[in-house]
């Protein structure tokens, strides 16, 4: 149960901050002269998408040491969905990149956003995939 409790808590965090960082690249594309406002919006909202699986992922290192299924599928649902954002925010980013009305300072700005994205998305993902090997361990 723990795992799958960290599973849950990476589809919740790549999904939620996946969708903040793909609205705020495209806003700053819309919008390139409120790029600050926007950026600060775009952390609030992944902070607010990475409550609830913190919360999850707690609570899955409290019940960790109990596991004893296997950690395959966990381990797999939380690579798959990880790498299934990744390619939806890439693709986000190519598009946004590619808009012939985005300036080259709003380009260079989307790029940034992308990878600072990516950090944050994956975030969780590596922390379930560690809870993983402590499990197998």
């Amino acid at each position: 149960m723990a795992l799958y409790l960290m599973a849950l808590a990476a589809i919740i965090a790549t999904t939620g901050i996946g969708i903040v960082i793909r609205k705020a690249m495209r806003e700053m594309v819309a919008h390139p002269d409120q790029r600050q406002q926007i950026q600060s919006r775009m952390f609030i909202g992944v902070a607010i998408a990475e409550a609830l699986p913190l919360i999850l992922i707690v609570f899955g290192f409290i019940m960790v040491e109990s596991f004893t299924g296997s950690v395959v599928i966990p381990m797999a649902i939380t690579i798959a969905v990880t790498a299934v954002n990744f390619v939806v925010l890439l693709r986000t980013s190519l598009d946004v990149v590619k808009d012939p009305h985005a300036d080259k300072q709003t380009k260079a700005m989307v790029q940034t956003t992308f990878f600072i994205g990516y950090a944050l998305m994956t975030a969780v993902p590596i922390i379930a995939i560690v809870a993983s090997l402590i499990a197998a361990g």
